[in-house]
Order: structure tokens, then sequence, then C-alpha cells
């Protein structure tokens, strides 16, 4: 049996920052490659910036601020480190797979990567409700439906 979790802000955020601390990692690497090719973007790596900052950064930061921040009692930290590893891998399945215009790694990265979000939706099914909740859901909602039309573009050969 699990003992209560300290309801305290600093807690809270301490069950998030793995995941705060990887979407700044990729904020920071979108705005080093921008920089970089911003004398001659090509489509790839503008395509990789815009990746990293929405979703490496910007939806994994939500996502792990809004589970250590809605539930009663975050999940534990096993499942929030599989969570973790799932949404990474699958990301850099995705990256590496659009890059390398691999359909089957971006096929292998997107279930990692869905598989991550399924996961986060079970680990807010105790939390109370809310605007916030709603917020979280449409994010996982829309970040899922992402996934889903940049896999179908990549299999059918639109995407480049």
């Amino acid at each position: 049996m699990n003992a209560p979790f300290p309801s305290g802000p600093c807690k809270r955020l301490d069950v998030a920052w793995p995941f705060l601390l990887t979407a700044l990692v990729a904020l920071l690497i979108a705005g080093f490659v921008a920089a970089a090719v911003a004398h001659a973007p090509t489509r790839p790596l503008v395509w990789m910036v815009a990746y990293l900052v929405l979703v490496a950064g910007v939806a994994q930061g939500v996502l792990g601020l809004g589970q250590a921040l809605l539930p009663a009692q975050p999940p534990a930290p096993r499942w929030r480190a599989g969570e973790w590893l799932l949404f990474n891998a699958g990301n850099a399945g995705v990256i590496a797979g659009t890059l390398r215009v691999s359909p089957a790694l971006v096929a292998v990265g997107s279930a990692l990567f869905v598989a991550a979000l399924a996961a986060f939706l079970f680990g807010v099914r105790c939390a109370g409700g809310g605007w916030l909740l709603h917020v979280f859901r449409a994010v996982l909602a829309i970040t899922c439906l992402g996934a889903c039309v940049g896999l179908v573009l990549t299999l059918t050969g639109t995407a480049r």
C-alpha cells in the first residue's frame, strides 16, 4: 500500500522534473538547430525543430506537469519512468525515421509514443475533474491525433 503523497507544491513538481528537464533540453536543441540551419534551412530540419518544440518540448512539459498536479496521488515512480521512456523513445523513433525516410522506424516510434499517451491518460484516471483535467485530456487527444496523421502521411509517402 502506498503512503499518502505529500501535497506541497515542491513535492508535486518533483514528480514532473524528468519530463520538464527533457522538455527544456528539447527546446534548447530546437533553438540551436534552428540557429545553425537558419542560413540554409531544409524541410526535414525545419520539421524536426517544430517537432522538438511542440511535441518533445511543450506537450511533454504539459503532460508531466498535469500528471504531477491533477490526480490526488501521482502515479508511482516506476510508472512515470516507463512513461518517460516510452514517450522519448517514441519521439526519437519518429524523428530518426523521418530524417532517414524510414516509414518502419516512424511506425515503431509512433506506436511507442501512442502507448506513452495512453499511459499518461491512465495516470490521471483518479483525478477529480475540472477544466484543467479537460485541458490535459485535450492535449493528449490533439497530440495523439497529430501522431496518427503523421504516421498516415509517412506511410502513404505524402509527408516528404
